[in-house]
């Protein structure tokens, strides 16, 4: 890829981080201080209401949230600390050394209400045309590298 191509690339993909990096700072933002959740806890709320039985191990949240073992194990110990009852622990019947965080009814109406907001911060910040065109233009850089 020439020179001046691959700086466009590079300065699209530059656009479109600071694009997330904008809205992943306001939704933190409103996610805290409408429901004192961090954007991490909304996510391990998210992907525990996903799962078959809203039920995962702690080895499966790490790639889902972004976390090693250890911070997801931290941030579970956290959210129960709060004690809002949104989450429950029990041990793997098949594997003792395992345990399964699943959701609670509390923890689902929880998650639905922020859900809302989730959506609203994503619907009035997503720049869809400014988006949309840095995708085209990577787009087309990429299609005109030579093969």
């Amino acid at each position: 890829m020439g020179n001046v191509l691959n700086n466009d690339f590079i300065a699209n993909w530059l656009n479109l981080t600071q694009i997330q990096m904008k809205i992943t700072i306001e939704l933190e933002a409103k996610l805290q201080e409408n429901y004192g959740l961090s954007l991490k806890e909304f996510y391990l709320l998210l992907f525990l209401s996903e799962a078959p039985e809203q039920k995962l191990k702690l080895q499966q949240l790490e790639s889902m949230v972004g976390l090693s073992q250890s911070a997801v194990s931290r941030l579970v110990n956290r959210f129960e600390a709060k004690g809002c009852g949104a989450l429950e622990r029990m041990a793997c019947r098949d594997d003792r050394r395992s345990i399964y965080t699943s959701l609670t009814p509390i923890g689902q109406h929880k998650l639905d209400r922020a859900l809302v907001t989730f959506e609203e911060v994503l619907l009035a910040a997503f720049p869809e045309q400014e988006v949309a065109k840095l995708l085209q233009q990577m787009l087309r850089i990429k299609q005109a590298e030579p093969k």
